[in-house]
C-alpha cells in the first residue's frame, strides 16, 4: 500500500475542514457549559445544541464525498498514483478521524459534566452514552450513502432517516422498563435496554463501516 499518498490523502482533509471542524467542536463546548451552568431551560438547551453539533458535523463530513465528485476533485485524485483500496482507506479512515476527534471530545466532555454537577444525577450518563453512539452510526450511515451514492439527495435522505432513528432510540431507551428510574438515580446502573442498545449500535456501527469498505473496493468507475 502507499501509505505516504493515503497519508496525503488523509491530511488534506484535514487541512480543508480544519476551520469548520474547529467552529463546530467550539459550539459543542458552548453547549457542554450551558448542561453544567445553566438551570432546567440551559440543561435542555445545552441537549438540544450537543446533538446538533455532532449531526451538523457528520453531515459535513460525509457531504465531502459528493463535493468531490461534483467539484471534479475526485477524478484529479483518481489520476494520482493511487489504487482503489488506498482511496478507500484514506476517505474512510480521514473521515472518521475528523469526526471521531470531536465526538470524543465532547462524549467525554458530557460525561464529565453530568458527573462534576450535583444537580444531574449520574444515572444520566448510561443514556446520555447511548445517545451519543446512536448521533456516531447516524454518522456511519451518512458517510457510507455518501461514499457508495455520491448522491446529495441520497444522502441527505440518511440524515433524515438517521434522525428519526436517534429520535426513537431516545424514546424507546427512557420509555424502558425500569431505565427512567435510573436515570433519575444517583447511581450509574447499566441496566438490559441500555447495554443491548448499545450493543446494537457498535454492531451496526461497524457493520456499515465494513459495508462500505467492501462496495467501495468494488467500484470500477470513480469518474
Amino acid at each position: 500500500m502507499n501509505h505516504a499518498m493515503v497519508q496525503r490523502l488523509i491530511y488534506k482533509d484535514w487541512y480543508f475542514n480544519r476551520f469548520a471542524i474547529t467552529a463546530y467542536v467550539a459550539a459543542g463546548l458552548l453547549s457542554l457549559v450551558a448542561l453544567a451552568l445553566g438551570g432546567e431551560a440551559g440543561f435542555y438547551a445545552g441537549s438540544i445544541l450537543l446533538i446538533t453539533v455532532l449531526v451538523a458535523v457528520g453531515a459535513h463530513m460525509a457531504m465531502i464525498a459528493v463535493t468531490e465528485r461534483r467539484d471534479q476533485t475526485l477524478a484529479f485524485v483518481m489520476t494520482l498514483p493511487i489504487s482503489t483500496l488506498e482511496y478507500t482507506t484514506a476517505k474512510i479512515v480521514g473521515n472518521l478521524m475528523i469526526f471521531f476527534a470531536a465526538w470524543t471530545t465532547l462524549l467525554v466532555g458530557t460525561v464529565a459534566v453530568i458527573a462534576g454537577r450535583q444537580a444531574l444525577p449520574d444515572g444520566l450518563i448510561p443514556f446520555a452514552i447511548v445517545v451519543l453512539f446512536q448521533l456516531f452510526a447516524g454518522y456511519c450511515l451518512m458517510l457510507s450513502v455518501a461514499l457508495v451514492s455520491e448522491s446529495q439527495g441520497w444522502t441527505i435522505g440518511a440524515l433524515v432517516l438517521g434522525n428519526l432513528l436517534l429520535n426513537g432510540v431516545i424514546f424507546a431507551v427512557s420509555n424502558a422498563p425500569g431505565v427512567g428510574a435510573n436515570m433519575k438515580s444517583d447511581s450509574i446502573v447499566w441496566s438490559q435496554p441500555i447495554v443491548g442498545v448499545l450493543w446494537a449500535e457498535v454492531a451496526a456501527i461497524l457493520f456499515l463501516l465494513g459495508l462500505t469498505f467492501y462496495l467501495q473496493t468494488r467500484k470500477t468507475d470513480f469518474l
